[in-house]
């Protein structure tokens, strides 16, 4: 069952396309791979899923359902999350504040940030639960924005599990990552894909990608090409 369709999905940044007409789908349970150098238009790809880049044409379908112009809160409430997604107020947080946050925003929006150095008890508890989840409960008093990128690529994604995802969208999780922390990330991505959650992600390298997708295709100047 084909959990999302990307149909003609088309946009430009000035005159240069960055998506042409790109169509592909998803099934659901399956880790996709959309892979090419940079430029290809990879990340341009997952914000447009994401809702945070607009589309001038094309149309997205998530779970049967037109989602074409929806924006990040409302895709989240749907259960189609982009990790790195959430917004970052002009003040520090901890790993276990970030994660507070994320679990109020897709109802309060940017109020969730003031509210996220207090949660209740049972948002304690879940953050406990996320953080352990991805390996970071030690680092749950530390402030995010002092993580290496290993541990900030864990949190984005405790992060987005707070949002209770049907499918996930990762923008090269495994390639940002020095060489000896990928297979620790891969191990991590496929956990997740066993709880039922749907993967889309990008790498520049398919050799990379293949450590965790069931399926690769190659992009290049915003169209899948194989």
């Amino acid at each position: 069952m084909k959990i999302l369709e990307v149909v003609g999905l088309t946009c430009h940044a000035g005159t240069t396309p960055i998506l042409d007409a790109l169509s592909f789908t998803l099934e659901e349970g399956e880790i996709l791979a959309l892979c090419g150098p940079a430029g290809a238009g990879k990340t341009a790809c997952l914000r447009c899923l994401g809702g945070a880049l607009p589309a001038e044409s094309g149309r997205l379908i998530f779970d049967g359902r037109e989602i074409t112009g929806l924006g990040p809160r409302e895709l989240a409430q749907q259960g189609l999350v982009r990790a790195g997604e959430l917004p970052r107020p002009p003040w520090p947080l901890t790993v276990a504040q970030a994660v507070a946050l994320a679990l109020r925003w897709p109802r309060l929006g940017t109020v969730a940030a003031i509210l996220a150095a207090w949660p209740s008890a049972r948002a304690r508890t879940r953050v406990a639960a996320l953080l352990d989840r991805v390996g970071l409960s030690a680092e749950a008093r530390r402030r995010r924005d002092g993580l290496p990128a290993a541990a900030m690529g864990r949190l984005a994604l405790a992060e987005a599990l707070a949002l209770r995802p049907r499918l996930l969208l990762l923008d090269e999780p495994l390639g940002r990552l020095p060489a000896d922390d990928r297979a620790a990330a891969a191990r991590l991505i496929g956990d997740v894909r066993a709880q039922g959650v749907s993967i889309l992600l990008t790498e520049r390298e398919p050799t990379v990608a293949k450590a965790v997708a069931d399926r690769v295709a190659r992009l290049e100047r915003g169209a899948v090409i194989s």
